[in-house]
């Protein structure tokens, strides 16, 4: 290693020696005991360092200046503190080119890329098709900022047991494959999801544990987990907090509106105003900004290294200023629209939804480095520490190999099983445009948007005695790729049960799957009871899978159903869907036999290979 002396620091070693006194005001030193050529010798030297070797130049000068006080060379002393290899100045000077040897770290750095890219492409349409889980898109890029962060500071490795690292390694590649199957099927189930994200965060912490032992177990496991965040939450706890955030958020409104001198009434989770009706949907009810918010919180907690109780903190500042913003929001737009119009408030949705994102963002970033103690604290400098070596070398390259071995079998598994069926039973509405009562219903920009249909139609007409029907058909595929395939899927989510009440229909009744015989052809529909303004409606509805040959559609309802799914090797590439609604029969049997005799009218059977 060359390295270069100075001459303004050799002066302060001679002078700590008690060879040599140093003037600060004109750089002149005065020997003691040195004569006045070792003196000239010595100014030479920051001329001369810049040419030559540190340790050349202590040799030759350890031989030439010996010094009158002792039978010793000043620089010859200099040089064994070098190669001691603990030198009292050689740290001060000389540390920010100090140096380790650095073995060949792109082969895990790239195995473990490609294994976090795979997770990340079967997220990734989630990221886009949830409103919510937008700032999905964000979270790797943020994972890499603050496991860089944490690299600069890392610890020395420790020798930890291998066997240990090892096992775990393989408790969490090898379930990937069963696990990449189901998820293939279920690119919407969010345990599918979240297992997955399980595995490789257990995979990228075993591989850290291989490299530095528990010590970088401790320091690098946030970074690893925080990637976990973007995972979509479990429906049950998502439609739960979307449920109670949205009627809370409706009946604050609705008070504050009133105290304001508004008129509104809540109908479930819809204000009724003088201008309208104004629905708070999962995009308004705070759910959005109550997840980005989380997210945030979590991250800034570690750029500026909370400690956990400071952590919480921050955790809570941002579940409230989330819900606080949105409560604003609301009262906001449903104030224009009282002012201005439905179209009005539809203009200001979007903005007003970003301005308070950007609040929300920018309040806790404020909070989290209120809540810093150590502001000015100097993190220690990781490049003092020597780079890792990954013990056993051939585990990259199997690990590597293990990720060829789960996609080329997933792409068998189900390439295998979906052979195309040259006589699938098909069928297709028959619009009742006969009837003198017919009426196209416009579907909604926002039900355009969140349904992604291929074909999409309603309609209503009424017959004899006041009895009023509504048909809805919707379409979808065939699926060429993952994004088409998770709009087939987010498809079975939107069922009456989940849809109406937050339209402000009460649910009555789940009266389970009811089979209606059409040509031969056996549809299975899903009858609901609802009350709508104090009267009973009756809601039917089918989901068919193309190529079932006549089964029901496999909703993925649960757990059983969706590993079925895995196992038959379906991924749902095309769906239609129908729901029939009917008011004005006072009881379900009559409305289940006037539905059999409508279908006979507007359900036609074709036997036919499907769509390519």
């Amino acid at each position: 290693m060359r390295a270069h002396f100075s001459f303004q620091f050799l002066k302060k070693q001679a002078a700590a020696r008690g060879r040599l006194r140093v003037s600060p005001q004109n750089h002149n030193a005065r020997t003691v005991g040195l004569s006045q050529g070792k003196v000239q010798l010595l100014k030479a030297l920051e001329t001369f360092s810049n040419k030559h070797a540190c340790s050349g130049l202590a040799r030759i000068l350890g031989e030439t200046i010996r010094s009158p006080h002792r039978n010793d060379s000043f620089f010859g002393g200099c040089l064994r503190e070098m190669d001691t290899g603990i030198p009292s100045w050689y740290n001060l000077r000389m540390s920010d080119t100090q140096t380790y040897p650095r073995p060949a770290l792109w082969l895990p750095a790239l195995v473990v890329g490609a294994y976090w890219l795979a997770c990340a492409r079967l997220l990734s349409p989630q990221w886009s098709f949830y409103a919510q889980y937008n700032y999905g898109w964000a979270v790797p890029f943020l994972c890499g900022y603050l496991f860089w962060q944490r690299w600069i500071t890392r610890p020395v490795p420790d020798a930890s047991p291998k066997a240990t690292g090892i096992f775990l390694l393989l408790l969490c590649a090898l379930p990937l494959l069963p696990t990449r199957v189901i998820v293939e099927a279920n690119p919407i189930w969010r345990v599918g999801s979240w297992v997955m994200g399980l595995e490789l965060v257990g995979l990228t912490t075993a591989l850290l544990y291989l490299a530095g032992g528990k010590n970088w177990l401790k320091h690098f496991w946030f970074p690893v987990a925080f990637y976990l965040v973007a995972i979509p939450w479990p429906s049950q706890w998502e439609d739960f907090v979307v449920q109670f955030l949205a009627r809370g958020n409706t009946q604050v409104a609705v008070e504050a509106l009133t105290v304001l001198g508004i008129p509104a009434l809540p109908h479930g989770n819809v204000i009724e105003i003088s201008t309208g009706m104004v629905g708070i949907d999962e995009a308004c009810s705070g759910i959005r900004s109550l997840q980005a918010t989380l997210m945030m919180a979590l991250f800034f907690g570690e750029t500026n290294r909370l400690n956990f109780v400071r952590r919480a903190l921050l955790l809570a500042a941002g579940v409230g200023l989330a819900l606080f913003c949105n409560v604003v929001r609301t009262l906001l737009l449903v104030w224009i629209a009282s002012r201005s119009g439905l179209e009005a408030m539809e203009k200001w949705h979007d903005p007003t939804g970003i301005v308070i994102l950007l609040a929300c963002f920018t309040t806790l970033w404020l909070v989290a480095a209120r809540l810093n103690p150590a502001k000015n604290a100097k993190a220690e400098i990781g490049s003092k520490i020597p780079w890792p070596e990954l013990k056993p070398r051939w585990m990259p390259a199997a690990l590597l190999g293990w990720l060829v071995v789960v996609e080329a079998g997933n792409a068998l598994w189900f390439g295998v099983r979906e052979q195309a069926d040259a006589a699938r039973l098909n069928w297709n509405v028959r619009w009742p445009t006969d009837h003198a009562q017919f009426r196209e219903v416009e579907l909604s920009r926002r039900v355009i948007l969140e349904m992604r249909f291929k074909e999409g139609r309603s309609a209503t007409w009424t017959e004899g005695e006041g009895v009023a029907w509504q048909l809805f058909y919707f379409r979808w595929g065939p699926a060429a790729g993952l994004v088409e395939r998770v709009s087939v899927q987010c498809a079975k989510t939107h069922r009456p049960e989940v849809c109406l009440p937050a339209a402000g229909l009460e649910l009555r009744e789940q009266r389970g799957v009811k089979d209606f015989t059409v040509d031969g052809l056996t549809l299975p529909f899903r009858a609901y009871t609802f009350t709508h303004r104090g009267a009973p409606l009756f809601v039917y509805f089918c989901a068919w899978e193309d190529g079932t040959r006549g089964l029901a559609a496999n909703m993925r309802e649960n757990t059983a159903s969706r590993l079925a799914a895995a196992l038959a090797g379906s991924r749902s590439l095309s769906q239609r869907v129908v729901e029939i609604a009917v008011s004005g029969i006072p009881d379900a049997e009559k409305a289940d036999a006037a539905l059999a005799a409508q279908l006979t009218q507007i359900i036609t059977r074709e036997s036919q290979p499907s769509p390519k």
